[in-house]
This record gives C-alpha cells, structure tokens and sequence, in this order.
C-alpha cells in the first residue's frame, strides 16, 4: 500500500540525492492507471530529480524530472515495446511525453502539455520510429 496512491509511495520518486520527492498528483494518478492496465507492479527507476542530481545524471536542463512530472520506469514483465504499448493506453502520457531506451530497458513517461516522442541509442537521442525498429525497440533490454 502506498501513500500517494494504491500502489506508490513517495519514497519510490524521491530524489537520489537529496530524498526530496516533490510529485504532481497527476503523475501519481497516471502511473497508478498504468498500473492498474499492466496488473503488475511499476518500478520506478528515476522520479523527482533535484538540480544537481539531474546535473550529476546528464539530465535535459528544463527535465520534466525536475517539476516532479516525469518517471522512469520498468514493468519487469514487459518488453520496452509492451511499456510503450501500455502507456500509449493512458491519456496523459499518450498526450503527454514517452522515451524509448531500449538499451537500458526502461520507458520515459512525463505529463507535459504536447504529445512527444523521442528514443535513445547508442548514447544519442534518436527518433522514436529508429529507436523501436531496433529489434523492436529491444536492443540489448535489461529489464
């Protein structure tokens, strides 16, 4: 049982460096959905990001992790395709932002205003469309 949510609580977005976890309620109710679609449990691998610690990570400078709006996350029993599948089944990430990283084996889901999507490869941003063809988005997929 989580305090934000059913299933999460705010130690699993809090920042690695500082433990700061501030989280919009919206992400909350996003991931609890997906959640709630997947029926199988979301880790969170990087939520609440404060300055130095999405410095420290080679985070975007205006990173939607820094506004608490943003997750990285791992459903172990899906592929990278299968998280992106379902996320595009939520409303706000489908008219928000979903990243691909194949290689990593996680999905990028934020609550922004316009509808983006964006892959990563090799150590670069790609388009979406070449990050998924990559063996169907699964190069290499740790998860």
């Amino acid at each position: 049982m989580g305090d934000l949510s059913r299933n999460f609580s705010r130690s699993e977005f809090a920042c690695r460096c500082c433990g700061k976890a501030d989280i919009d309620p919206r992400l909350v109710d996003a991931l609890q959905e997906l959640r709630d679609l997947a029926n199988a449990p979301i880790r969170v691998t990087s939520g609440y990001r404060c300055p130095e610690h999405n410095r420290v990570v080679g985070g975007a400078k205006q990173s939607r992790h820094l506004r608490g709006h943003a997750a990285d996350i791992v459903i172990k029993s899906l592929s990278v395709t299968g998280m992106y599948e379902l996320a595009e089944q939520v409303a706000a990430f489908r008219n928000g932002g979903i990243g691909v990283y194949p290689e990593q084996g996680f999905v990028h889901v934020d609550i922004r205003e316009v509808r983006t999507r964006w892959g990563h490869l090799d150590g670069q941003y790609v388009s979406f469309e070449e990050a998924m063809k990559t063996n169907g988005g699964e190069r290499n997929a740790t998860a």
